[in-house]
Parts: C-alpha cells; structure tokens; sequence
C-alpha cells in the first residue's frame, strides 16, 4: 500500500528553527503517514516532551515508536514515551538493550547504551516488543530495514564503540536500522545515524522497495569525521539514487553539509527541531514548511 499523505517533523535535533524549542545532541521524528502515527527515535530525554507539547506532536496517540538503535541520543526518553503511548506498538533490534560504551581517555569509559529507566520500561512494556533482525512492516506503506548489510568499501561503518566497560570488544552496531516510507511521491527514507553508512542503507531500501530511484532522505548521516573520498562517493550515490530531498540533520556534520551544499543547492533541505517535511511536495513550499 502506498502513503497518499506523510509529513515528518523534527522534534529532537542539535539544532532548533525557532524560539520555544529545545536542542540537544540527539534525534527524534514524529511521522504522520495518512492514519498511522509513528515516532522515530526520542531523542537524549530532555527535550523531546517540551517540544512534543509545542508541536501539537500527540505522544498518548502514537501507534508505533521505532528506535534507529540503542544508544542513549536516540533512546534517552523512552521510559517517558513509554509511559505516554500505552498502546504504542515498540519496533528495536535484540541488539539495541545490549550494553553499549564509548572509551574515554582513561576509564572509567563513558556508559552510551539506552538508559537503565528505558530498559525497566522496555521489561513492562515487553508484551508491546516486536524485533526487527529483519525488515519488519509496520503500517501501511511503512518498512523498518532490519540490519543492513555493509558492502560499500569507502564506508566506515559501525565506529568507535564498545560492548564493555573496559571497551575491549567492538561493538559494530548492528542494531542500527532505517525506516523506508513508500509515498505516492516515491520512497522516502528516514535514517537515525546511518551507523551501517548512507549507501548501504539505501542498497538495502532499494532492496526492500524493488526500487533503484530514491524521492528523499532525512535525518542522521555520520559524517561528522568522514573523509572528503568518502564524501565524494556518498555524493555520487545520492546523484545515481535520483534523490531529490536530502534533509541532513544531527550526526551529519559541517563538514559534510559543507560538501553538499554546492553539489545539491536547493535539493538540500532544512531539518533542525521545529521543521517538517511534507509529500507529496507542496508546489509553493518546496516540501519544507516550518511548525
């Protein structure tokens, strides 16, 4: 089935478009595709129901809430979701509960996992658990990716991760997932951090979708310490995907936005809290309006 009507607004970011809204190092979308409301990641905790409640983002109506992957920018505010959305469907990799680290300087290493509130309400919410290892549809003309296979040889993928406190053993962050969302527009794909990198992801949306085009693409990259060899292939498969809207946000990085604003000029869009997408694109708006 396709989506006649979505519209994606940024309610967590590092940045934020106005006055009244808070940023934070973190990430969050609530996606309305026609009936379905679903919410994409809920951000580090503290600003994602300040700015719910600015945004007239109805968390106690939610159907569905997916998370990208377990690390605490992503999943900080879940216990307070959980809570909110009693009748919320909860898409997660098994991966994503795992115990997740960071290596500081010297120990003890930085703990980045979901934070132990989200993992007590996961356990009573356990009934509500559905695991995605493998794509997983989730309303009408709504798809998680599962894991994403890693082919691309210019993509670092996973980084500098650890699945113990003594940050001996890599974590590659399998977890990590993306949402496909098929619109009458053309597939829009939604990304947390893109951990597994762009390009394989939107390999394994084309794989999904049966579809080499791609209409748009939003949220978090991973691009932050990318290499300008890199850059310059992410460039050239977002050029052969046929994107038309990119909305980099969060993880993306300077430098990368700095890489692409010339290469894609208007096709790159705004995606800091308070902004929202809209497809079929509106003639006059461009796609882009602001809440």
């Amino acid at each position: 089935m396709t989506i006649r009507r979505l519209r994606l607004t940024a309610v967590v970011d590092n940045r934020a478009h106005r006055k009244g809204l808070f940023a934070e190092h973190g990430l969050a979308f609530f996606v309305e595709a026609d009936d379905s409301r679903i919410l994409f990641d809920t951000g580090q905790g503290n600003a994602l129901c300040q700015n719910a409640r600015e945004l007239g983002v109805p968390l106690d109506r939610l159907d569905a809430i997916v998370l990208s992957h377990g690390h605490y920018d992503h999943a900080g505010a879940l216990a307070e979701v959980l809570e909110r959305a009693p009748a919320a469907a909860i898409y997660l990799h098994p991966a994503a509960v795992e115990p997740k680290y960071a290596r500081n300087a010297s120990p003890p290493h930085r703990y980045i996992g979901i934070p132990a509130a989200g993992l007590r309400a996961l356990d009573v919410a356990s009934s509500r658990i559905v695991w995605t290892q493998t794509q997983q549809t989730i309303a009408p003309g709504a798809t998680i990716t599962g894991e994403i296979p890693r082919r691309t040889t210019f993509e670092d993928t996973g980084g500098p991760f650890f699945q113990d406190a003594a940050c001996e053993t890599q974590d590659s962050v399998p977890d990590d997932q993306a949402l496909v969302l098929e619109t009458v527009a053309g597939v829009v794909v939604l990304l947390g951090c893109a951990h597994s990198g762009v390009v394989n992801t939107l390999e394994r949306v084309a794989e999904i979708t049966n579809r080499r085009e791609i209409h748009a693409i939003a949220g978090g990259m991973h691009l932050r310490s990318a290499s300008e060899d890199r850059l310059r292939n992410t460039a050239d498969a977002l050029e052969a995907f046929g994107i038309s809207t990119i909305a980099p946000s969060h993880c993306t990085g300077a430098n990368a936005l700095a890489f692409f604003g010339p290469r894609f000029g208007k096709r790159l869009r705004e995606c800091t809290v308070g902004c929202s997408l809209v497809f079929p694109l509106p003639a006059d708006e461009g796609g882009q309006d602001a809440a």
